[in-house]
Parts: C-alpha cells; structure tokens; sequence
C-alpha cells in the first residue's frame, strides 16, 4: 500500500513539473506576442492538457505493460528514475522527454528481469520515435515554403485570421500532450476518478506557479518566431502526436515541437540560425531513453 501511495505522489509531482515545463510549448507564442492575456493562455493551456487527459489519456492505459510488468515496486522505481531525471533536465533548461525516459526505464526493468516484452510494440515505439523529428522537419519545412510563397491582399485580415488560429492549434497542442504524456503516466496510477481529478488539479497547479519555458526558448535559439512559422510549427506537432495517441503510441511533444521549430526555421532563409540548440536536444533525445533503460537495468 505504501509504495502505491508513493508512486501516486510522484506521478502527481510529474503532471504538475511536466505542465509548468510545457505551459509556454503550447501557448507561449499567443502569449509572447500578447494576442491573450496571460490568465486566458493558462487556461488555454491547463485547459487543454487536462481535456486530452481526461477524453484520450485512456488511449495509453495499457501501453507501458506491454514493455515492463505490471508491478507495484517496478512502478515506483521507473516513476522514480524518471523523476530524477527530469529533474536534473529541468534544472539545467534542457528540453528532456519524460515520455521517452519512462518508455527507456521500462525497458531496462524487462531485460533485468526477464520480461517478455511486446517486441513488435516495442520496436514501433523506437520506430516512431526516430520517423516523428524527421517528419516534423519535413513537413514543417514543406508547409512553410508553400504558405510563404501565397500572395497576401489584405495583410491585416490575413494577421487576425493566424491569431485566431493560432489560438486553436494552442489548446490542440496542449491536448495532444494531455492524452499522451499525461495519459501514460495516468496509466502508471490506479485508475478511477478520484485520480484523474487530482491530476488535473495539479496540472492547474504547475501551469499556474511552475511555467518555465524551456521549448520557448529553443524557439527562440533557433530562429524568431512569426505567425506563419509559429502556427506551421504547433500545427504539425499536434497532428503527429494525436496520430501517434491513437495507436497508443507514447509520443514525446517536445520532439515533434522543437523539429517542427527547426523546419520552420530551414524554410526562412533569410533568418539567422542557430542549429547548435537543436542539436543539444538532438543528444538529449537519444540520452533520456538510454540513461533510462541503464538506471532501469542496474537497480531493477
């Protein structure tokens, strides 16, 4: 009973981290250039993560026991690790996946232990995580060159019609991230409504006091956001991340965001870029799974 209550503790510590951390990745570009005041893009933002969780989380429930057991302590201890890691990444304003750390810890725990895996599942989840940045980029870059070449009659119209925009693709953004990082961590927790209500007030909670803005200031690294770029960018994200959602497949919005950043940014020529903060999130990708599954393997 104790090490329930203490994962459930640690998972509450996470929704509310992971909010704050990925408040301004949704609604930072609607806040930044002020098209809503800062009470309507938290809202916007908790918003949206708690209907994604609440309406799609349930797509993910089962998705992490077909990589490691359904145990009580192996729960702990991946929710543990996980949390130490994120931590660490956050402290130091590195935009981690907590999605892909949790994933990479599982697999530590079933080769420790023997586990017999979902090796197909397992595989697809890899798969998709190398295809999503590319795609990302492709997309991104593709969407921006063809949208920039359009001729443009009424320059304010065209302004208040991506402000409006740019206000749906935020809480789509949001959602995706909701039914998906926060649907496989509700999936690490025992299921009932009680548990889904103190998530969702502690995602309130870490929008409201705990919003960083690590993925705002890769964007801004990277190049400067405009309307244009910045809607291409969330757009393609949120596509991704629901498609993945849907097959059950824990999809992290910080690669799909930040790629489809750095699409954006290839598509603008004329705009001065800074790769080396993509890449520093390159190697963070690949470092979170495997931390991960080596911190899994060794204390499993």
């Amino acid at each position: 009973m104790m090490i329930q209550i203490i994962s459930i503790i640690i998972i509450l510590l996470l929704a509310m981290i992971v909010s704050g951390n990925n408040l301004s990745a949704s609604v930072g570009t609607i806040l930044g250039s002020r098209i809503v005041k800062n009470w309507v893009g938290l809202l916007i933002g908790a918003g949206g993560f708690s209907s994604g969780l609440l309406l799609e989380g349930g797509f993910l429930a089962n998705s992490i026991y077909r990589i490691m057991p359904a145990d009580s302590t192996f729960i702990l201890l991946n929710v543990s690790i996980s949390f130490v890691i994120f931590i660490f990444a956050t402290y130091y304003r590195i935009p981690l996946s907590l999605t892909m750390a949790i994933v990479g810890v599982a697999i530590g725990i079933s080769l420790r232990t023997g586990y017999s895996m979902d090796t197909l599942y397992t595989m697809t989840v890899l798969t998709a995580w190398i295809l999503a940045p590319i795609l990302s980029i492709a997309i991104s870059f593709y969407m921006n060159m063809r949208m920039n070449r359009m001729k443009v009659n009424n320059v304010w119209k065209v302004t208040g019609t991506y402000k409006i925009l740019l206000i749906i693709i935020s809480f789509l953004t949001a959602f995706t991230l909701g039914a998906n990082t926060f649907g496989l961590l509700y999936s690490l927790a025992p299921h009932s409504y009680l548990m889904l209500a103190l998530m969702v007030f502690f995602i309130f909670i870490g929008s409201t006091f705990l919003s960083g803005g690590v993925i705002k200031r890769v964007s801004q690294d990277v190049y400067s956001m405009r309307y244009l770029n910045a809607f291409v960018s969330l757009f393609v994200s949120s596509v991704l991340v629901e498609g993945a959602t849907f097959f059950s497949i824990p999809l992290s919005n910080t690669q799909t965001l930040t790629s489809s950043v750095f699409g954006s940014g290839l598509s603008y020529r004329t705009k001065l870029m800074f790769p080396k903060a993509f890449l520093v999130v390159v190697l963070m990708w690949i470092a979170s799974p495997l931390i991960g599954m080596a911190a899994g393997f060794i204390i499993a």
